[in-house]
């Protein structure tokens, strides 16, 4: 005899109204999950959308993410909170890099810090790095505007903890990206204080990004930390080890070149001849005068090629500056007269861009280096 025929008319009643309870309540979770996830799918389609259009209309994007949150609840979707506010961020700073730099710029931290109330080590590992290292360029472009020391300060900040779950063995492209970005803070923070130990900790966080931009795995990348490498060590051999330090320049800068072509990437090579050019000129200082001259007036005369008064008019008055340096330097091993005739003919270049109503400053610095030469040169 099967279980069900022994129940009573009363208890077989009982079990059927649970079944049915029991049904009811599996009906109502289903039909609640089915509605929150109707509600979700919405929600992430419009994040999606503005997260597609964001790098090409940041304001389009701002206005999509702002109609989310009229009705979106922190507490209800804490990841989609965030996530939207880490967008907002990354909009108000493409903004900064068009219009209304600094207030666009604390409007990014804002958005970011806003993020990171929900985007904790803990709870979001991945996604609180991705927004620290995101702060952190923030701070540091707010540091070429104002408060260089603090903002520099809290750019490092941002990106030391970024690194605590951007590892080299779990996330090594990312690693070695925000390393690349640490090395860059620590060099302009060493414009404020401490050049020798800011310059050192740069160093050491170029050569740990370079651990994974190798030039076969990632060759822009490899050639970028190079010429930031490169920088760094021209500015360390300003303080301390002047000769090993530039020699350690050229090869960085030497590095860059072997994927900086003229070809691929013009601008990026101009502006490394261009650094390669000015530690040949400082190191023409201790060593080799002449040979060390010649080959800085030869990178001046390859980053000339792209830097041109036409498209690049500020940086070409800047390489032809030094290159007017470099001839005058080089006039007092040979050649005098016509050494300097080029300097001046160089000079004189840089000061058609460097005006005195324009460009003050550089054109008081050009003017003086073009009479040096010209009294060098007795020219009245």
């Amino acid at each position: 005899m099967s279980i069900l025929r022994t129940l009573t008319a009363a208890e077989t009643y009982i079990i059927a109204g649970v079944l049915l309870g029991l049904a009811g309540i599996l009906t109502s979770y289903w039909l609640h999950s089915s509605k929150k996830n109707k509600e979700k799918g919405i929600i992430m389609s419009k994040i999606e959308n503005a997260e597609k259009v964001r790098e090409i209309n940041p304001n389009e994007a701002l206005d999509i993410y702002e109609e989310i949150l009229d009705t979106l609840s922190a507490d209800k979707y804490p990841r989609l909170y965030a996530r939207i506010h880490h967008g907002e961020g990354l909009c108000y700073y493409s903004l900064s890099l068009v219009k209304d730099k600094e207030d666009n710029l604390k409007l990014s931290i804002i958005s970011f810090e806003k993020a990171l109330k929900i985007r904790t080590i803990e709870e979001y590992p991945v996604e609180y790095a991705a927004t620290q290292n995101n702060l952190g360029n923030t701070y540091a472009i707010l540091a070429q505007i104002r408060d260089k020391e603090v903002n520099l300060t809290l750019a490092i900040k941002a990106y030391l903890e970024a690194l605590i779950i951007r590892t080299a063995d779990k996330f090594p492209a990312e690693h070695a990206t925000t390393q690349n970005s640490l090395g860059n803070a620590y060099q302009s923070l060493s414009e404020v204080r401490d050049r020798e130990d800011k310059l050192s900790l740069a160093i050491a966080a170029y050569e740990e990004a370079l651990v994974i931009r190798t030039e076969e795995d990632f060759p822009a990348d490899y050639a970028t930390t190079q010429n930031n490498l490169g920088n760094a060590y021209t500015g360390l051999s300003q303080v301390c080890d002047k000769e090993a330090n530039l020699d350690l320049a050229i090869e960085a800068y030497e590095e860059a070149l072997k994927v900086r072509t003229v070809e691929k990437y013009p601008i990026d090579y101009a502006r490394t001849q261009n650094s390669l050019g000015v530690a040949y000129r400082k190191l023409s200082q201790i060593r080799d005068k002449e040979h060390n001259l010649t080959r800085a007036i030869e990178a001046y005369g390859e980053a000339l090629k792209i830097r041109t008064a036409d498209k690049l008019p500020i940086d070409y008055a800047a390489t032809q500056n030094n290159l007017g340096a470099a001839y005058r330097n080089l006039s007092k091993v040979r050649d005098k007269e016509e050494m300097l005739t080029r300097a001046i003919e160089a000079y004189e270049e840089a000061l058609k861009i460097w005006t005195a109503d324009k460009f003050p400053a550089d054109y008081a610095r050009t003017q003086s280096n073009l009479l040096i030469a010209q009294k060098n040169l007795d020219i009245p």
